[in-house]
């Protein structure tokens, strides 16, 4: 969480400051407010509004920057920022807490009028080799706009984290794996059993939840999702009524500093009914408790998920007790508090755009104009300096353009969880390997693989025959030619070992440590296509 609450005294002068900029002031905002929603509704802004900005146990409620917003036209993200609330954290909270079940991940509230760092292919770049760091081929070049850069995007992709509790396709994917499914080849999904498409993997929704799987088909409109290696009960759903289709996974994101283990509750490896999908249009209670119950959370365990946020933020604000939990799906109104509301869609795995339209707010209806640079705290705002022609020409062309073409889209919201997937505090372009190239990986798991991320301090290989190829250990070896590799590995008396984990591969090969090989880390993070 990079941003912090300004002082009283700075935040009633930067929202002055904000104001004026539209030519209005607080008393003309309290009269539209009193106008729009009436002096008793939860937007009214009251004419002393400042004066309560100044109290120090005072914080507004998610209906009067909402009200703020629709006012004065700057967006209502932007105006949660001015407060020291950034909607981005949802979904790195979403990333960084482990949870029972599958769920989606929040991928639409990245800041378009943030800076990021950008690239562009090093001079005299030759054709990358199969493996190499990203230092290599790439440089640093001016901060991009993070909207230009969205525009390259496609919006029909969908991201879910792999729960432990529902890993139907384990070992392909791990509990916490995060992966990326593509909603436009739904008409893919088998429709006979003839038509079953054995390498595909779907994101589907049923009423308990999400979940990862391949599918056999049983008629034109019944499937049953599969489970190759652990005992889940075979359940038969009818498409379109008790399960949806939302996509066909097309990458994967897996970090390997710790893994965890599948678990297989009873009310999954027990047969059961599948009733009907609820209907998309809920209430706030109704759409709380349904979340809340598709994690398979009670509300203790939801209450100790939020005291992780508090350690994380240093803000114990975001601590929701189990009484508040209940209260909020008994009495269908929103939290007071924004900190609240932030616990809420992290905890449960809401959609932010979901949980405000269930609190009445419509974001359509929210200001669209981005508040000026100089008066809102952005991330990674260190140029104001937009990307010349020859910088949209590079992204088009060579290495860079290549790996844009094999990643499409950008998973650019997941930026700030980096450090969390990979232990690196901040990972430099250096500790990037691309693996792309490799037409015979060492590993499964680098079988189209695209990215991987080093730890350059973890050199010591660890190495056992009695765990499976998922629980191995990968680590980047530099030989003595130049030429990288990747696999697993272990050292014997001065000796590298490299066990091949592929068919491909029947034997395994010796080097001579730092003489025909060195080791320079163990992979933490693996990027590929599925």
């Amino acid at each position: 969480m990079e941003l912090k609450s300004p002082s009283k005294t700075e935040l009633v002068e930067r929202v002055k400051a904000i104001l004026a900029t539209k030519g209005l002031t607080l008393y003309q905002v309290s009269q539209r407010a009193r106008n729009l929603y009436g002096r008793s509704s939860p937007h009214f802004l009251p004419h002393n509004w400042y004066y309560d900005l100044g109290l120090r146990t005072f914080s507004p409620s998610l209906h009067q920057l909402f009200a703020l917003s629709k006012i004065s036209d700057y967006r209502f993200s932007d105006w949660l920022r001015v407060f020291g609330f950034n909607t981005e954290d949802i979904s790195r909270l979403q990333v960084l807490l482990s949870s029972k079940r599958t769920l989606l991940l929040d991928c639409a509230l990245d800041d378009p009028e943030s800076m990021i760092p950008w690239f562009q292919n090093r001079l005299g770049n030759t054709p990358a080799p199969s493996i190499a760091p990203i230092g290599q081929l790439l440089d640093l070049t001016a901060p991009r706009r993070l909207g230009s850069l969205l525009e390259m995007n496609r919006t029909n992709f969908v991201y879910a984290r792999v729960g432990t509790e529902d890993a139907f396709a384990f070992p392909e994917l791990l509990p916490g794996t995060i992966v990326r499914a593509d909603t436009r080849p739904v008409e893919m999904m088998p429709s006979t059993r003839s038509e079953m498409a054995p390498n595909s993997l779907f994101l589907i929704e049923h009423a308990k939840g999400f979940c990862c799987c391949r599918v056999q088909a049983l008629s034109r409109n019944r499937i049953v999702p599969l489970s190759p290696q652990l005992p889940y009960a075979q359940v038969e759903f009818r498409l379109h009524d008790e399960i949806r289709v939302l996509g066909v996974l097309d990458l994967e994101i897996r970090s390997l500093l710790k893994l965890e283990q599948p678990d297989v509750p009873k009310e999954f490896a027990k047969h059961w009914r599948p009733s009907r999908l609820a209907p998309q249009e809920k209430t706030l209670s109704h759409l709380l408790r349904c979340a809340r119950l598709r994690m398979g959370l009670p509300f203790r365990e939801a209450s100790a998920m939020s005291r992780h946020i508090v350690a994380e933020t240093g803000d114990e604000q975001y601590f929701t007790a189990p009484g508040s939990l209940s209260d909020f799906e008994a009495r269908d109104t929103p939290p007071r508090h924004i900190h609240k509301a932030i616990t809420l869609c992290a905890v449960y795995g809401l959609q932010f755009s979901a949980f405000l339209k269930s609190a009445g707010l419509d974001s359509n209806e929210a200001g669209k104009d981005p508040i000026p640079d100089n008066l809102v705290p952005r991330r990674l705002g260190t140029s104001s300096h937009e990307a010349s022609d020859k910088t949209e020409e590079a992204t088009v062309s060579g290495f860079l353009g290549h790996l844009l073409t094999r990643l499409q889209p950008v998973p650019f919201f997941l930026r700030e969880s980096l450090p969390d997937l990979s232990g690196l505090k901040s990972p430099s372009l250096h500790d990037y390997f691309w693996v792309g190239g490799e037409p015979n990986p060492l590993h499964p798991l680098l079988v189209n693989g695209l990215i991987v991320i080093v730890n350059r301090h973890r050199k010591k290989p660890v190495y056992s025959r009695s765990r499976p190829w998922w629980q191995q250990p990968l680590y980047m070896l530099l030989r003595r030619d130049g030429r990288y590799v990747c696999g697993c590995c272990s050292a014997e008396s001065g000796t590298l070992i490299i066990h091949p984990q592929s068919q491909n591969y029947q034997r395994s090969e010796q080097l001579r440590d730092h003489d025909d090989a060195e080791i320079i880390g163990q992979v933490v993070v693996v990027a590929r296509k599925l």
